[in-house]
């Protein structure tokens, strides 16, 4: 990600301003967990958090940004706990059996997401940034603890594979995964669609 796609604001230097934007960060969480991208204004903002707009401006700089930040927070938090289903798999259960319950891990994750959410923070920033190359790169924080896993497995069922490859893999895996959700797409979390990433997921890691 480009690293002004983080808020643009100064840094707080003093108490009352740290207070300032951790009440207006904390507001941003809460407009952002309703789900209406419509509400993702300067004057809800405002509204919410009980500051004027002025204070709003003069502390975060472009508000879009504070909730493409937020939204970013949110998904990487997902992300957190799909790295935890990593390292905690037993190695004495098998491939499809670890790829049965990331499908559904990352199926419950995704759901409570409002899909309008994921198409704004796609579009919001590809306007602003364009389609970076770097720009699935949060997914390779699942690949050392999948490498890691994977090498003390005991059921030999999995692939062994260099950190590049399962870059790729566990970037296509995310596709079969979350975007028929951030698509709107009629078949997302269906069992049709769980079949589809459960077979095509367990044959790119199976031995």
């Amino acid at each position: 990600m480009p690293k002004n796609n983080d808020i643009d604001f100064l840094s707080a230097k003093q108490d009352r301003s740290k207070k300032t934007l951790d009440e207006l960060i904390e507001a941003a969480y809460a407009i952002v967990e309703q789900e209406d991208p419509q509400a993702f204004t300067s004057r809800v903002l405002a509204k919410k958090s009980g500051y004027a707009l002025g204070t709003l401006n003069k502390r975060l700089g472009p508000i879009e940004n504070v909730f493409l930040w937020v939204i970013q927070k949110g998904r990487d938090k997902k992300f957190h706990e799909v790295v935890s289903f990593i390292s905690n798999h037993s190695p004495k259960l098998n491939v499809q059996h670890f790829v049965e319950g990331l499908v559904d891990l990352c199926f419950s994750l995704v759901k409570i997401v409002n899909p309008k959410v994921m198409q704004f923070y796609d579009q919001r920033f590809t306007i602003k940034y364009g389609l970076t190359a770097n720009y699935f790169e949060y997914v390779d924080v699942l690949v050392e603890p999948y490498i890691e896993m994977s090498s003390k497995n005991e059921t030999g069922t999995f692939k062994k594979m260099s950190y590049n490859e399962a870059k790729l893999i566990f970037r296509a895996m995310l596709i079969l995964a979350e975007r028929p959700f951030a698509e709107g797409n009629p078949i997302a979390g269906t069992a049709e669609h769980r079949k589809i990433a459960v077979e095509a997921c367990t044959r790119l890691l199976q031995k």
